[in-house]
């Protein structure tokens, strides 16, 4: 199993280093396209008090003066399928070593922000919801006319209880510090006008919509799945309530709410159930794509449903990110996520420069996260239940062998890396130029305990030297051509 270039101490090892030398020590670490380097520590660089220094190449000034939005953490989804391949398809010392390579910043890359499917996505062994009146399989089952459980008699999460919740305590016991966020792509079928968890009618591509007497309903079905979740020992910490509104998928779980619908359900079903539980779950408007900026402005409009979010979340399938300043202008007292970003066979070029280049974006963009698609996948990028048969998670866990499963990070997961392993929960964005007319993209942080990190991707086809200026200081360094390098120091 390929396993971190450096492991052990890291955090520890770079704070001693950096007060030896007076605060003016540089850790560098690097992941090239080939992943022949990754996360590999390079030589220890320094800042000098040279005018001239590097003066005829790019500059990147680092200006920790310049605040901007809190960062929550970077991460992926443990879908049902991605917990089905680690309870399954793994020995449990495979998993152990797996999960510490992907929750622990010591061993690993320390990821902090979990996205949780509430019942069936695309990217599952079955259709499920908490609160099924009829059987489903790896076909969706309909349920009857004028059959329902307004009162949730049938409610139980106990399908998340055979390996989904023990594997994200796992994950809790390694990084406690973990945020978890909760997103259902249907409601149980009964609730909606189909009968079934599908997002449209495979045959009419009518789509489904949550039925208005069912408002309540759903509402407390999301509590009762929050307080479920709590009283297993997964704290929630936030919440949207429907994966891609606006899309309604005729082969899997899904659902159109319009963003007026959406409105009035935060406004008069979902508001009062939270309020009347006591639970403080942070609430996210859309959790859809760069290209409807009109959405969550119309949810973050009314007076009800925009003083129950808390902002905005965001995927990257269609339109800019420049969509979250847009929003963050007109509102800056909300916030925003990048909630879903999916690598997979369709990219053509470099892996790691397309999604180095996204996150970079994502975060000057004032994204408080960004957060991939699937932790992990099969070698044949499943099991799914209709949707993506093409997404890559972060891992693949390959089956195919004799004996047992192997495990394989991929580049997604050197992407987050770069970036999760040296900012921790509590940094804030800092200004860092790019260098015009270049292909270099980057993007800065403070740490709680003081010390930098600027992420740095050269985007180009050729290697790049480049000069990093801080404090009337600066260094010199090459970063190869489709590379990312951290940088680390303390003032």
């Amino acid at each position: 199993m390929p396993r971190c270039t450096t492991c052990g101490g890291v955090l520890l090892a770079f704070v001693l280093a950096a007060i030896s030398a007076g605060g003016q020590s540089v850790q560098v670490y690097q992941t090239t396209p080939d992943l022949l380097e990754s996360l590999a520590q390079l030589d220890t660089l320094h800042f000098e008090k040279k005018a001239a220094h590097g003066v005829n190449v790019p500059a990147i000034t680092v200006d920790e003066s310049q605040r901007f939005q809190t960062i929550d953490g970077f991460g992926a989804s443990l879908t049902d399928a991605a917990a089905w391949l680690f309870a399954k398809k793994l020995t449990p010392a495979q998993t152990d070593a797996t999960f510490r390579m992907i929750f622990s910043r010591r061993d690993g890359i320390g990821i902090d922000f979990l996205r949780q499917p509430v019942g069936s996505s695309d990217l599952a062994v079955t259709f499920y919801s908490f609160d099924d009146l009829c059987v489903q399989t790896a076909q969706a089952c309909t349920t009857p006319p004028g059959v329902n459980d307004y009162n949730l008699d049938h409610f139980s999460i106990k399908h998340d209880e055979d390996y989904i919740l023990p594997l994200l305590k796992k994950a809790l016991s390694i990084n406690p510090e973990i945020l978890v966020m909760l997103t259902p792509w249907s409601p149980p079928g009964w609730m909606k006008t189909s009968g079934s968890m599908l997002g449209s009618n495979p045959g009419t591509k009518q789509p489904s919509s949550l039925r208005p007497e069912a408002y309540t309903a759903f509402a407390n079905y999301l509590v009762k799945t929050i307080e479920g979740y709590q009283a297993a020992g997964v704290p929630i910490y936030a919440l949207s309530v429907q994966n891609e509104p606006l899309f309604a998928p005729p082969t899997y779980s899904g659902m159109q709410m319009l963003a007026d619908e959406q409105a009035k359900f935060f406004g008069e079903a979902l508001g009062p159930a939270l309020a009347a539980a006591n639970l403080k779950t942070k609430v996210m408007a859309y959790d859809h794509n760069w290209d409807r900026p009109d959405y969550p402005e119309t949810v973050l409009k009314d007076p009800k449903a925009g003083a129950l979010a808390v902002g905005t979340a965001w995927h990257h399938y269609a339109g800019d990110p420049s969509a979250m300043t847009k929003i963050h202008d007109e509102f800056p007292h909300k916030d925003e996520w990048v909630t879903e970003s999916s690598g997979g066979t369709w990219q053509t070029g470099s892996v790691l420069g397309e999604e180095a280049g996204e996150l970079i974006a994502s975060m000057r963009n004032w994204a408080k996260s960004y957060v991939l698609w699937a932790l992990a996948t099969d070698q044949n990028h499943g099991p799914y239940v209709g949707g993506c048969d093409t997404c890559r998670g972060l891992v693949t866990i390959d089956d195919s062998f004799s004996g047992a499963a192997r495990v394989k990070m991929e580049p997604d997961y050197y992407v987050l890396g770069q970036a999760s392993r040296f900012v921790v929960q509590g940094a804030v964005r800092i200004g860092s130029d790019e260098p015009a007319g270049t292909q270099l993209k980057d993007v800065a942080f403070r740490n709680p305990n003081g010390s930098l990190v600027l992420y740095l991707l050269n985007a180009g086809k050729d290697g790049r030297t480049v000069r990093v200026v801080f404090q009337e200081k600066s260094l010199v360094t090459t970063i190869p051509h489709g590379s990312v390098a951290t940088l680390v120091w303390r003032p």
